[in-house]
C-alpha cells in the first residue's frame, strides 16, 4: 500500500519529481499541478476568462450530447482526467476531455478521452502549442483542440499515424470535429460572456 510521501505547493514549482512521487503526493488546494517530463509545474487557478471559456466548451459538448445520444460516455475537466504520458514522466490535466461510449479501459480500469482541449493562457502558450501537442499524440488522443482567446481561434488537431493533421478556424467558423461528427459550435460561441476586464 502506498503512503503520501509529499505535500506539494507553489514552492515546489520547477522541482524534479517522479511519476510515482507525483501520484502519491497530496496537493495544496487553489493551484493546478502537472508533471512535465519529470519537472513539476504549479500554476495559479484559472482566472475568470479562462473559466468562462471552459464553461462555454462544456455547454457546447452538453448540447452535442443531448442532440447525439449514445455517443458520449462522459466529459469533464482537469479534476476528472489526469493523463499519464508513457515514457515522458508527464501527467497532464486537460481543460476538457471527452470520452466516447465503448472506449476500452486502461490498466487501472478507467476509460480515456478521445478528444481533449486546452484553453491557452499567458503562461501556457509553449506548453499547450508544443509540449502537449507532442504528448497527447503519444498518449493516443484522437483529437486535440487548442483554444486561443488572444488570437480568437481554435487549432483543431486530428490524429494521423505519424503526427497531427491541423486546421485553424476563426470567428464564425464551425469547429470541425472527426470525433464529434455533426458538431455545430462556432468559434465565436467560445468567447460568450468574456469581457475585456476578465483576467485570462
Amino acid at each position: 500500500m502506498s503512503t503520501i510521501q509529499h505535500r506539494l505547493g507553489p514552492a515546489d514549482h520547477g522541482r524534479a519529481i517522479s511519476i510515482q512521487e507525483f501520484r502519491e503526493a497530496e496537493e495544496e488546494e487553489g493551484y493546478r499541478y502537472e508533471l512535465a517530463r519529470g519537472v513539476l509545474e504549479v500554476t495559479e487557478a484559472p482566472g475568470p476568462a479562462h473559466r468562462r471559456i471552459v464553461g462555454n466548451l462544456y455547454r457546447a459538448i452538453a448540447r452535442y450530447d443531448q442532440d447525439h445520444p449514445g455517443l458520449i460516455e462522459t466529459f469533464g475537466g482537469g479534476s476528472e482526467f489526469r493523463l499519464w504520458i508513457p515514457g515522458k514522466e508527464s501527467g497532464r490535466n486537460p481543460d476538457l476531455g471527452v470520452v466516447l461510449e465503448g472506449s476500452s479501459r486502461d490498466a487501472r480500469g478507467r476509460t480515456q478521452p478521445a478528444l481533449v482541449a486546452e484553453v491557452v493562457s499567458r503562461g501556457s502558450r509553449v506548453r499547450d502549442y508544443q509540449a502537449k501537442r507532442e504528448e497527447y499524440h503519444q498518449f493516443g488522443i484522437r483529437e486535440y483542440w487548442i483554444v486561443d482567446p488572444t488570437l480568437r481561434r481554435v487549432v483543431v488537431l486530428d490524429r494521423s499515424q505519424a503526427d497531427w493533421n491541423e486546421r485553424v478556424v476563426n470567428a464564425d467558423d464551425v469547429i470541425p470535429s472527426l470525433v464529434l461528427p455533426g458538431l455545430h459550435t462556432r468559434v465565436s460561441e467560445l468567447w460568450a460572456g468574456v469581457t475585456p476586464d476578465d483576467d485570462a
